[in-house]
């Protein structure tokens, strides 16, 4: 906070007092009106502005639109940012890398038209597979990465037991440390499964990380069927959501996942999923899914990446992409029960019927995997659901950022 300096103060004289708490009385009436009137006339641009700077966006070429009258779209969004800022913010605390001054425009970061990769693995959509894995990964993250190419990812299965129609990499962004990146150029070369590019790779560039992969894949990859989007702490298994995908009576217009329906933002600035206002003003976010894991069909990854462009960027990736982008792409988010953001019980009668178990660190990798793979376990009816209690708050680390009303599954809508 900027010191405060202080100035001498010079006492009015007692005949100049009466006369000056009349004129600073008129002053401030004038000032007053004068405040009413700008702030009614910023409240005629909100809506049209707002409106209009949400439309889906018809290309992937990022320009501004062209002028209607003396004012344009881009105009208008920048009185909209501002009037948010006067009415809400003004001691608003502001969000590391997101202050309400930095530019939101997608197009600033993803380049659209450009190529921003770093490392780029070949070959590695031909032949076309039927589902194509990103796995989000952070740039020190090697063991966890070790661990999936081990276990649930590992070449042999998905060549053998699925003939390449299942392919996965890994997204990361940049690190500060040029040794690491040096190290993951090596993990690149040896493995051929890194999606590298240019932003720094911390949690609240996780929208760009997510944009990046809609980018990537609808650039080299658009032949696939489906696309997920998982984490490297989340073992997936792949033959339960193969099955769930293949008995889907279309391919098309598909968006899954584990639904979080009437979510609050969070306000209070010393939360990790902190949302200030000039961010997200409204009261609820749209229902979206859990950012651990979701499979979306490939045409709706061409829509939520050509609305990601004409879309103000919200740090909290799963809240834009199957939340924002989806809404304004007329795409619905579905639920279903075999994903969860809620860790699960390492019992493998439990596993074998879950798509993805969350929270799942590199030991407990092969140890998922080892049960899955023992064909002498058999399991009585009993033990085949998942009956342990979670208690969803706000500061637990099981429901993360979401704030959820208890109401029944079947009701999130």
């Amino acid at each position: 906070m900027d010191r405060l300096r202080l100035l001498p103060l010079e006492l009015p004289s007692a005949t100049n007092i009466n006369n000056g708490m009349i004129k600073g009385k008129i002053s401030f009436v004038r000032r007053l009106a004068v405040g009413f009137v700008i702030l009614a006339t910023l409240g005629l641009l909100y809506v049209p502005a707002y409106h209009s700077v949400q439309s889906p966006f018809l290309g992937l070429a990022c320009t501004k639109p062209e002028l209607k009258g003396e004012e344009s779209l881009w105009i208008q969004f920048y009185l909209w940012s501002w009037w948010e800022i006067f009415l809400n913010n003004s001691f608003t605390a502001q969000l590391p890398g997101w202050a309400y001054n930095t530019s939101r425009d997608l197009c600033t970061y993803i380049h659209p038209q450009n190529t921003t990769l770093v490392l780029n693995p070949t070959g590695i959509c031909s032949p076309s597979p039927y589902l194509f894995i990103v796995i989000c990964s952070a740039v020190a993250n090697l063991k966890a990465r070790a661990a999936i190419r081990h276990t649930w990812a590992n070449k042999n299965n998905l060549d053998s037991v699925y003939n390449s129609t299942v392919k996965i990499a890994f997204l990361l962004g940049q690190s500060d440390n040029d040794t690491l990146n040096n190290v993951i150029a090596e993990e690149s070369h040896q493995y051929n499964d890194i999606i590298q590019e240019k932003f720094y790779d911390t949690y609240n560039n996780l929208t760009l990380k997510s944009v990046m992969m809609l980018k990537w894949v609808t650039s080299n990859c658009g032949q696939a069927k489906y696309l997920m989007k998982t984490d490297d702490d989340m073992f997936v298994n792949i033959p339960i959501l193969m099955k769930t995908l293949q008995s889907r009576s279309q391919t098309t217009n598909t968006l899954l996942g584990s639904l979080i329906c009437n979510a609050k933002p969070i306000l209070d600035p010393n939360n990790k999923w902190y949302t200030p206002r000039y961010m997200y003003s409204e009261r609820i976010y749209p229902n979206y899914l859990s950012g651990t894991g979701y499979v979306m069909s490939l045409d709706v990854a061409f829509k939520l990446y050509r609305t990601a462009l004409t879309t103000p960027l919200l740090h909290l990736e799963d809240v834009y992409i199957t939340g924002l982008c989806a809404k304004h792409a007329k795409v619905r988010p579905v639920n279903h029960p075999g994903f969860s953001y809620v860790p699960r019980k390492l019992d493998p009668c439990i596993l074998k019927s879950a798509i993805t178990t969350h929270k799942v660190n590199v030991s407990s990798m092969y140890v998922i995997w080892n049960k899955l793979n023992d064909t002498s376990f058999t399991c009585s009816n009993h033990s085949r659901t998942d009956k342990k209690s979670v208690t969803l708050s706000r500061n637990s680390r099981n429901i993360g950022y979401y704030i959820v009303k208890r109401r029944p599954i079947n009701r999130c809508i």
